[in-house]
């Protein structure tokens, strides 16, 4: 399902190496301890004794563990209620003691193998309290929210499955209240029409938590997950790809490689991978109750954290939004104490997303976006960001914007500690933006090589260090056929020729 959309390989790959730090070492290896494991197996027919349903294979383990094979087919469930999913794996089921270490394996068999069709229903599947959990190889679509949701949950293992269409209850209500959805206007805001853009999915349900009410969850979401290895999906033509939150707890190590995010467009779009911190949700809080908001502290609401996690080698393609984004942003005024930092974003190749390539926000006093590493990418034809330069704005590499542009939270927090390096940057107006409060940067070792660019951009007070990078040509920034600088930028000394870049990275434009 990946197919021609897959990261070419070569130098890229070595900078995977750099994200073992961030996943617990379980995962990264096969094998390990032998343990005899039960297994089971889904057929639509029955036949060989089988289940004919995903959850009833679920709901019939006994013993952790263990593997359940789905033949062929396509599957879908008859519930009704909170969080109902084509297969829920939930730490409220009756042998939820049991659920530990299950592996769903979608077996093939041509074309699209086996497909969970949520249409109807919350999500294809709910992973929600339950470590050590490997869902692989199966088609996850049409759900009214995300296609795959894991929530509370440790080392999860997600594998080569294909994520498609999903979020579809946001069409719903696209263009309707003023502001229109989607918006980032909450419902109910003095002086607007705002609505909820992303609807109940269940009757009588509680309702989305606040901030998925713009992207319904996107297609695969790890919420307040640890460890995680995320890896070889195909996640396209939803919302938003792959998203990380922290509503319940930290969302910290988890591991987002080799996948295809691409075309995520519905309803406007969202990013390819998103390292989104929100506000805290208070104890009890799931996908099946909702969220009820955790009290602020000090006058100020919380955000558990989005932290050192790592994005690498994947292709992020024609997305609505950014490729990347890490986002710490304003929640309830004065402004959550929102995290999404120390994360790693390496060896993708990120290309015609609507806007920047990799995006960094910081909106309120409160938030933190600081220390963040983009290393070995290939970045090129992206959109701009009408918050950040306006209407019309020229197309950015890489942005890194604090700002405190909502009214009512104040200055925003100037972000600190993020490099840049190694990345090849081209096709674009402004290859690495930064503003426009203290925010700084370290550039370096970068091909910096728009079209007619701006190399670096800061509209900022503070400085960017943008030593030893390549400008397109031997003089340096500014010369003839360079890209150029502008605001307080360290420029010199500059590369004379792009081999020190290219030849890390391994990877040209074709």
């Amino acid at each position: 399902m990946l197919g021609s959309d897959a990261p070419r390989r070569g130098g890229v790959t070595r900078w995977a190496a750099l994200a073992a730090w961030s996943v617990p070492a379980i995962l990264l290896v096969s094998g390990g301890t032998a343990r005899a494991a039960a297994t089971a197996c889904v057929a639509p027919s029955g036949a060989g004794g089988c289940a004919t349903t995903i959850q009833a294979a679920i709901d019939a383990v006994s013993s952790t563990h263990t593997t359940i094979v789905v033949k062929p087919g396509r599957y879908t469930a008859t519930c009704s209620g909170p969080a109902c999913s084509v297969a829920a794996i939930r730490s409220d089921a009756s042998n939820a003691s049991s659920l530990t270490g299950l592996t769903l394996r979608c077996a093939g068999g041509g074309g699209r193998g086996v497909t969970l069709d949520a249409k109807g229903l919350d999500h294809a599947v709910l992973v929600s309290g339950v470590d050590r959990v490997t869902v692989e190889g199966c088609v996850a679509e049409n759900a009214a929210r995300e296609g795959i949701l894991v929530e509370d949950a440790r080392e999860v293992h997600l594998a080569r499955n294909e994520v498609a269409h999903n979020d579809q209850a946001i069409t719903a209500t696209v263009g309707q209240g003023t502001p229109p959805c989607p918006t980032f206007v909450p419902p109910q805001t003095p002086g607007t029409n705002a609505i909820v853009c992303c609807p109940d999915a269940f009757p009588g349900g509680p309702g989305n938590f606040p901030d998925d009410n713009d992207d319904c969850g996107e297609g695969i979401h790890l919420r307040s997950v640890v460890g995680a290895v995320v890896e070889g999906n195909s996640v396209h033509d939803n919302k938003g790809g792959i998203l990380l939150t922290d509503e319940t707890g930290q969302s910290r190590e988890n591991l987002v490689t080799g996948n295809t995010s691409r075309d995520n467009q519905l309803a406007g779009g969202d990013c390819g991978v998103t390292l989104a911190s929100h506000l805290a949700c208070a104890p009890g809080s799931s996908d099946a109750t909702g969220c009820t908001l955790a009290p602020p502290v000090n006058g100020v609401f919380q955000g558990n954290g989005v932290v050192r996690n790592s994005v690498v080698g994947n292709v992020l393609r024609h997305n609505g939004a950014a490729g990347t984004g890490m986002f710490a942003n304003p929640g309830i005024p004065p402004g959550s104490a929102t995290r999404s930092s120390g994360n790693l974003v390496s060896g993708n190749v990120i290309e015609d997303n609507g806007e920047p390539g990799v995006a960094i926000h910081v909106h309120a006093a409160n938030g933190n976006a600081d220390h963040n590493v983009i290393i070995g990418n290939v970045i090129r034809r992206n959109g701009g960001d009408e918050e950040a330069a306006g209407a019309s704005p020229p197309g950015m590499g890489i942005e890194i914007f604090s700002n405190g542009a909502f009214p009512g939270f104040g200055p925003a927090a100037p972000i600190v500690g993020t490099t840049v390096t190694q990345n090849r940057i081209s096709d674009e107006d402004i290859d690495v933006w930064v503003g426009n409060t203290e925010t700084g940067a370290t550039v370096f070792l970068n091909a910096l090589v728009g079209r007619d660019a701006t190399g670096v951009a800061n509209t900022g007070t503070a400085t960017v260090f943008a030593m030893d990078n390549w400008w397109g040509c031997p003089q340096g920034p500014g010369a003839a056929g360079c890209s150029s600088t502008s605001g307080n930028v360290v420029a010199t000394p500059a590369l004379s020729s792009e081999g020190p870049v290219t030849s890390a990275i391994g990877a040209r434009d074709p």
